[in-house]
């Protein structure tokens, strides 16, 4: 049965008023068609939470690999709430920590959800190394961010790409990624790179269930692609 990977920003799932239930709830439904056709891996991002956390210990905590640890343990949390809520899909019981575990829970289930690995690795990248290790091709980003720009999308001129290289990507993950902890950009450098030497196909959408639904399907949505 073919995978499908989905990278999902911890903002599309927890916001500055807790979870976002009907969202995942609209997922899970969407999800359920294709159970008979796809498997999912799902990574899960901190978020909001994770982000206000981190802001608020940096003065305190200069340990920038401590932090990943808490960046981390935010997007544990979000991955074991999001499996809660997944409950009429058939997910591996337990929130994936390691790619030898991944294995086996999407041997064994229809869907596997994981947050992050390793210090200084996003969930981007944990997905990007999701995708490589299951043979998987294609990884489906959902963030806040339908597309990718050019330069940060709050700047003046900035322009959205609807297609670009993996060396495009990866050039401007290179001006723009700054790899510290709680940071938040549409696919870091790390992520890039395992994307490229993979070959990944990478869709962009944002929470927006039609377009994610017509990215699975390979029909044309609202998003950036990179190939």
């Amino acid at each position: 049965m073919e995978i499908v990977c989905i990278s999902l920003s911890g903002n599309i799932i927890a916001g500055d008023s807790g979870i976002k239930v009907p969202f995942v709830k609209k997922l899970e439904k969407m999800l359920k068609k294709y159970r008979s056709r796809y498997k999912f891996i799902i990574t899960v991002g901190g978020g909001y939470s994770l982000r206000l956390y981190i802001k608020s210990t940096r003065s305190a905590v200069a340990n920038n690999s401590l932090l990943d640890q808490i960046g981390i343990a935010f997007t544990r949390i979000n991955a074991l709430i999001l499996r809660d809520l997944l409950s009429d899909l058939d997910v591996y019981p337990n929130v994936v920590t390691s790619l030898e575990e991944l294995k086996m829970a999407i041997t064994t289930n229809d869907v596997a959800i994981m947050g992050g690995l390793i210090p200084g690795v996003s969930t981007d990248a944990v997905c990007a190394l999701a995708c490589e290790t299951m043979n998987c091709k294609m990884l489906i980003n959902v963030s806040n961010l339908a597309y990718v720009y050019d330069r940060p999308p709050s700047e003046n001129g900035s322009k959205k790409l609807d297609t670009l290289t993996h060396d495009r990507l990866l050039e401007i993950a290179f001006k723009y990624d700054n790899r510290i902890a709680g940071s938040n950009f549409i696919f870091d450098m790390f992520a890039s790179k395992i994307a490229k030497r993979a070959n990944l196909r990478i869709k962009f959408v944002s929470d927006n269930i039609n377009d994610l639904e017509a990215a699975i399907q390979g029909r044309p949505f609202n998003g950036s692609i990179v190939k």
